[in-house]
């Protein structure tokens, strides 16, 4: 008995052995466990930050869309502004040109029907024989046709 009594305190104390080794691998798991728990909660915590972070640049940003975006519609409606009034004065200054294009060409046809008047004139008081000019050089001539149509030409009609 006493023998059985022996082997019994040697497989209790090798099952205490066991126990203890048995407790302490859990002790060391458990603290294991906790460390990875507290840099998860660490890590939950910075990705937490990082998403207020991310969610104030976001919303920055989304504002800085819409003020951007109010002032290319200003943009675009003063260039549409501009735009019409380029074409406006465009327009009018394109009218101007025809105007004085239209004037120019009357003016040119005036001009024309005058020279042939002066010349018909010349001709007709030269047949006439009564003209004083007859007998003066050609550029002469010429001077004192315009200085006699023109009143109070400054041009004299004498050589």
């Amino acid at each position: 008995m006493a023998e059985q009594s022996e082997q019994r305190i040697y497989d209790l104390e090798a099952a205490l052995s066991q126990q203890r080794e048995a407790h302490a691998q859990t002790q060391r798991l458990l603290q294991r466990l906790e460390r990875d728990h507290q840099r998860s909660l660490d890590e939950l915590e910075a990705l937490h930050k990082t998403h207020g972070q991310l969610e104030q640049r976001f919303f920055a940003a989304e504002s800085e869309l819409a003020a951007a975006h109010g002032r290319l519609e200003r943009l675009q409606r003063s260039s549409a502004a501009q735009a019409a009034s380029i074409d406006s004065k465009a327009a009018a200054h394109e009218a101007e040109r025809e105007q004085w294009q239209r004037a120019e060409a009357d003016l040119r046809a005036e001009l024309a029907a005058a020279k042939r008047q002066a010349v018909v004139r010349r001709r007709q008081t030269v047949a006439a024989g009564s003209s004083p000019l007859a007998a003066a050089p050609a550029h002469s001539r010429t001077k004192s046709l315009y200085a006699h149509d023109v009143p109070g030409s400054a041009v004299l009609g004498t050589s």
